[in-house]
């Protein structure tokens, strides 16, 4: 979001939160691993007078250290804390906090009105959570001492943007000065680091939590596909997992959505707030 877009309450335990006062139900934005909140630039626009709360992690624009890999289940904690006591909220997430989305949903059914899913990331049966999350500690922990060279730094921030503009058809959009910013720090790369190095724990967390709550989630989710679509079968893995769901499947949008296809996310929106989602 840009600087006259955003309000700023301030930290909770390092995650910046961005708050616009509006109508509900709220709209949380969270960011697919990499990512900040700026990306959904102009799906916020899209939604005037919608209250909206867009999260950032740590490293990220509200100035915020990355103090190594992140955990699943503590990060969905910070967020049931960050929409503490609003009415449900309808879930934005894009690629890897997919995790995020439905964890927040099995944990707080009650807090999630409906979810939307823009390119997840989708994984079933990974486990051995706590080898995994040791192996990410350690590699997170080494790349960012690595950044601390100015030469890796800002090799490690082209790879970064050529890897952004590979995944939409918007590359323009990856050069914005406030996109770079948000991006291009070493504190923003060791905190992408970080979350790419632990994406394997927090599926094995994922599957754990599947396992203790048991049965799909309730709340009513779409799934935005874009180009290269799901697999038949990880499809099928998210008909077991959300007991009301509905794929849609979007030609002309690349992994970066919200930089695609915002249109396509601003209704998936609001066919949610509308009641128009699949029966149970």
């Amino acid at each position: 979001m840009t600087d006259a877009q955003r309000r700023w309450e301030g930290r909770i335990a390092e995650h910046a939160v961005h708050r616009r006062p509006g109508s509900g139900p709220a709209v949380l934005f969270l960011n697919g691993c990499g990512m900040a909140s700026v990306a959904w630039e102009t799906v916020v626009k899209a939604l005037p007078g919608r209250a909206i709360i867009a999260v950032d992690r740590p490293g990220r624009c509200g100035g915020s250290v990355n103090e190594g890999a992140p955990d699943l289940l503590s990060g969905t904690r910070i967020l049931a804390r960050i929409i503490d006591g609003d009415e449900p909220v309808i879930i934005v997430a894009h690629s890897m906090s997919s995790f995020q989305a439905e964890a927040l949903a099995r944990l707080r059914p009650d807090a999630v009105a409906g979810i939307v899913l823009a390119d997840p990331a989708v994984e079933v049966g990974v486990r051995i959570g706590h080898l995994r999350r040791a192996a990410a500690k350690a590699l997170a922990g080494a790349v960012g001492a690595a950044l601390r060279l100015d030469p890796l730094r800002g090799a490690a921030a082209a790879v970064v943007r050529f890897g952004m503009r590979r995944e939409t058809s918007h590359p323009e959009a990856v050069d914005d000065p406030l996109w770079r910013a948000c991006h291009e720090t070493r504190e923003a790369l060791s905190a992408a680091a970080a979350e790419l190095a632990s994406y394997s724990a927090q599926a094995a967390d994922l599957t754990a939590l599947r396992d203790e709550r048991g049965g799909p989630v309730a709340a009513p989710v779409i799934v935005l596909e874009g180009m290269p679509f799901h697999s038949g079968y990880q499809e099928q893995a998210l008909d077991t997992v959300f007991s009301r769901l509905e794929i849609r499947r979007l030609p002309q949008s690349r992994h970066l959505m919200m930089l695609d296809a915002p249109e396509a996310i601003v209704r998936a929106i609001n066919d949610l707030s509308e009641g128009a989602v699949p029966a149970p």
